[in-house]
């Protein structure tokens, strides 16, 4: 990958390019939203800002992170932190979004609310929780003896929900306004409701250890973001908070 020329240069040769591998995720990255959606038009934003042009190909999750990490990708995005996951691919010091996993629930069922700020308070509330096998409550409910009836997808899970099955279903905040349109109807929202946030995680672009450019680029991002622009994108995002500075140092205890 050659580097960003000069804006003399680019006039008679074209921007390079970055591709990066990424799923669907509406509305966050989805392949037939305006702009790739709210996350990919935040990483275009920037990388046209560094000088290159950008293109996202469309895979599932899972072989995403794989090709990144095998180094047929350069970067994939988003996702949070893990110890297993710095030890395979690079962190970028600054992330894109945070991610905010809530309750939703019907309000003709709950009309008074749920005061619930943690997975494990459904428990002594009584509540039957639906969710999608293998997502990231699935060990919480384990670990907290919780009985919750476990579907393949969403669109199953929010299924359920309506034919009141079950009383509540985790799903990230923006995600889950958008599948109970997408699954129940553009009138569905009127029915739900959600309770405060239980998990919220800041969601990073994940550079490869095995690509040429993965170090170079990783590090062209976190300067960028380092600087004025960059530093106007994160309180636009509203990521530049404490919890991400714990992140920055995490990360840049990096090799």
């Amino acid at each position: 990958m050659a580097k960003p020329q000069s804006p003399v240069a680019e006039i008679s040769q074209a921007r390079p390019e970055i591709l990066f591998a990424v799923g669907e995720w509406p509305p966050m990255i989805a392949e037939k939203a305006i702009g790739f959606g709210k996350h990919a038009q935040r990483v275009t934003a920037i990388f046209e800002e560094m000088g290159y042009r950008v293109r996202y190909e469309f895979l599932p999750w899972r072989r995403a992170y794989q090709n990144t990490q095998r180094g047929e990708y350069v970067a994939t995005f988003p996702w949070v932190w893990s110890d297993q996951r710095n030890s395979q691919v690079l962190f970028s010091r600054y992330p894109v979004a945070r991610s905010f996993q809530k309750g939703f629930y019907k309000k003709s069922r709950f009309p008074d609310g749920l005061d619930i700020d943690d997975v494990a308070d459904i428990n002594p509330l009584g509540l039957q929780p639906v969710g999608v096998a293998s997502y990231w409550y699935e060990s919480v409910f384990h670990n907290h003896n919780i009985k919750a009836d476990l579907v393949t997808t969403s669109d199953a899970a929010w299924r359920f929900l309506e034919a009141e099955r079950a009383d509540i279903y985790f799903e990230e905040e923006d995600v889950g306004w958008f599948d109970v349109a997408r699954v129940l109807g553009d009138d569905a929202a009127e029915r739900y409701a959600t309770t405060g946030s239980v998990l919220s995680e800041n969601m990073f672009i994940l550079f490869s250890r095995s690509h040429p450019d993965g170090g170079r680029l990783r590090d062209a991002f976190d300067t960028f973001m380092d600087g004025p622009k960059g530093h106007d994108y994160c309180v636009e995002w509203g990521v530049c908070d404490p919890v991400v500075n714990i992140h920055r140092e995490l990360v840049g205890k990096m090799p």
